[in-house]
């Protein structure tokens, strides 16, 4: 890789350099902060390198039909909306940050809820529009000016840890959320889960180029307290599946059991 392509980053939570290396991959160093525990890659793809990718490719026509037709997408997406509704229990203005083409919004929009997404793919966002007829912007969170205090409830399902500048856009996600009702609902592969912890570089989640960060059940609600989202609680997402037989079930109780202690493959934080 050209080192022209990299650019080398303090840690976003401590604002200071204060890391040693864990692995490589793909030609790229993941580090981990002495002071915060916080894993990160560093130095790391440049910006306009990866936003390019994001904007050009990340939606190509075949990974948009399989998506669609996937019963697993659909699934996980009402798991996700089961489990917002619990949390927050009035139904407003919902903002999807990173939608994809849209099928989150969709079914929030089927249970009541004001559908807003934004998202840098243009054919994702494309597709949002103009098949499920969402208001869906090709835009990042900045370019899209919301008005302050405008959601109930702002979403990022895997996005967190593509994002470059980490604090100026949790500012901004504060800014436009609602500050004494809103809801911020965070999803991102766990960096301290069990399955991390084994296969280290070779955890599935850990491909360094756009995943820029490894959070933790510690290091995520460090970071959220610093932009004043003082109630953070840990969610618990479930296993699904369009089959449940035994199987399913023993898998569904281990699961449920690493999440319990933190080691679940991915984090879900609700914060305030």
């Amino acid at each position: 890789m050209n080192t022209n392509d990299l650019e080398h980053i303090d840690c976003p939570i401590c604002e200071q350099d204060m890391a040693e290396p864990l692995f490589d991959k793909d030609s790229l160093s993941v580090v981990i902060c002495k002071r915060c525990r916080l894993r990160y890659v560093n130095p790391r793809v440049n910006r306009q390198t990866l936003e390019t990718a994001y904007t050009e490719t990340y939606y190509p026509p075949d990974k948009v039909e399989r998506i669609r037709t996937d019963n697993m997408e659909w699934l996980q997406m009402s798991e996700r909306l089961t489990e917002l509704e619990k949390q927050h229990r009035s139904r407003g203005r919902l903002l999807d940050v990173g939608c994809g083409i849209g099928t989150f919004l969709h079914l929030a929009r089927e249970q009541g809820w004001e559908p807003h997404g934004i998202d840098p793919s243009k054919s994702g966002s494309a597709f949002a529009q103009e098949k499920y007829k969402l208001d869906v912007q090709c835009a990042d969170i900045f370019a899209a000016a919301f008005p302050t205090a405008y959601f109930d409830a702002i979403v990022l399902y895997h996005v967190l840890e593509h994002i470059f500048e980490l604090n100026p856009f949790l500012s901004e996600l504060r800014r436009v959320l609602k500050p004494e009702t809103g809801t911020l609902v965070i999803e991102v592969p766990n960096g301290e889960s069990l399955q991390s912890r084994l296969q280290k570089a070779d955890w599935p989640y850990v491909h360094p180029r756009d995943h820029l960060y490894y959070f933790s059940p510690r290091s995520l609600p460090k970071l959220l307290r610093k932009h004043g989202f003082d109630v953070v609680t840990l969610g618990k997402p479930k296993r699904v599946s369009p089959t449940v037989g035994l199987r399913f079930v023993l898998r569904q109780a281990a699961t449920a059991a690493l999440v319990r202690f933190h080691l679940g493959t991915v984090i879900r934080v609700y914060a305030s």
